[in-house]
């Protein structure tokens, strides 16, 4: 049963020191994250205020406790690609298997079609069975592999990439995060995105 107190909402200052204890361990010991060192609270709270100056960075709570997070940060300077974003989603391990990474990836892709960017674009660490098969289920379609091109834990690693189209059309701006926030559209793609989740 779905507990009244759980919430999908932007991310806030407030919250950096529990993403943090999430992120850290797959800085620490292992592949998923090329980062070596963890960053601190302030170098944390810049990356989500560099996303949220355009894109989504959701946190789902479980009574005020986060429990999960996933943003849409930026794939290359360049600006034509602007239109595309790069997903990442990380929960807390006492918390896996109740839907939350479908909840918050449903709820954060629905919000970037709102926006109107055209590609949500993953990479994998490979091998990793379970986010290849999580994001396919998503829908996102594989494109190719760099071969050897991180370097950690002693040992080389491939990334796998994948796509999803959000939107066909060319688009003819992108709304800010600041319009598309509290609207009709918003609110149904939260709730979108809570629906897929059970505690």
């Amino acid at each position: 049963m779905l507990s009244m107190n759980v919430r999908i909402r932007l991310a806030e200052k407030q919250d950096v020191s529990m993403m943090l204890a999430i992120y850290a361990p797959f800085v620490t010991s292992s592949s998923t994250s090329f980062e070596i060192t963890v960053p601190t609270p302030n170098q944390f709270w810049e990356r989500v205020q560099k996303v949220l100056a355009v894109a989504p960075w959701l946190v789902c709570t479980l009574d005020d406790v986060v429990v999960g997070y996933a943003y849409a940060g930026q794939h290359r300077s360049r600006a034509a690609y602007q239109w595309s974003r790069e997903l990442s989603v990380y929960v807390h391990p006492d918390y896996r298997k109740k839907g939350i990474a479908t909840g918050l990836y449903t709820a954060l892709i629905e919000v970037l079609k709102i926006q109107g960017f055209t590609n949500a674009l993953i990479g994998i660490t490979l091998p990793n069975e379970a986010s290849v098969r999580f994001h396919e289920n998503m829908g996102f379609q594989p494109v190719g592999v760099y071969h050897r091109v991180g370097i950690k834990l002693g040992q080389f690693y491939d990334v796998g990439w994948w796509e999803l189209a959000l939107l066909s059309a060319l688009p003819k701006r992108l709304k800010s995060l600041e319009e598309t926030v509290d609207t009709k559209e918003w609110e149904q793609a939260v709730a979108d995105g809570i629906h897929q989740m059970s505690f």
